[in-house]
């Protein structure tokens, strides 16, 4: 019971902790690609955004969706931009919204659009990454309590 207790705040510590550091980085890297962007640079600005964009941040999705409609760093392609701006949206900003809407009204195909934002949801929406979070967690606490031999392999499911 008590090696339970000091097990979990432990996790706790060190989990804030990461998270911290995290949006410290994630921070760190938006500044860099909007100077990237301020100095049109756009292929190394796409680039950087693209990274964060991947792994949820909606502000880079945004960017992303607009480097899309205005052909910055990348082939100008609505479809994907709306697919982008879909992402933003789900942050919550009222913006990235109102964007999303006149990019599925400036879509040629919008049957197309929707399709392409489906699948960058089940990539790199919300639920998937929160999915992809879980089972990453797992992992590291199955290894933690010695369920894992080292490797992927070598680990048992939970």
């Amino acid at each position: 019971m008590k090696f339970s207790v000091i097990a979990t705040c432990v996790l706790l510590f060190v989990s804030l902790q990461s998270s911290t550091l995290y949006a410290g980085k994630l921070q760190e890297y938006r500044g860099e690609a909007d100077q990237y962007y301020q100095k049109q640079d756009y292929k190394k600005a796409y680039k950087t955004y693209f990274k964060l964009a991947k792994i949820g941040d909606h502000y880079s999705q945004g960017r992303i969706a607009t480097m899309y409609a205005n052909g910055e760093g990348t082939r100008p392609d609505i479809a994907e931009a709306y697919a982008w701006a879909v992402l933003a949206a789900e942050g919550g900003d009222e913006a990235a919204a109102i964007k999303r809407d006149e990019l599925l009204a400036q879509a040629s195909d919008k049957a197309k659009a929707q399709k392409e934002a489906e699948k960058l949801k089940k990539k790199y929406g919300k639920d998937a990454l929160a999915k992809k979070a879980e089972k990453r967690e797992a992992m590291r606490a199955n290894h933690e309590m010695g369920g894992c031999t080292g490797s992927r392999l070598g680990c048992s499911k939970t």
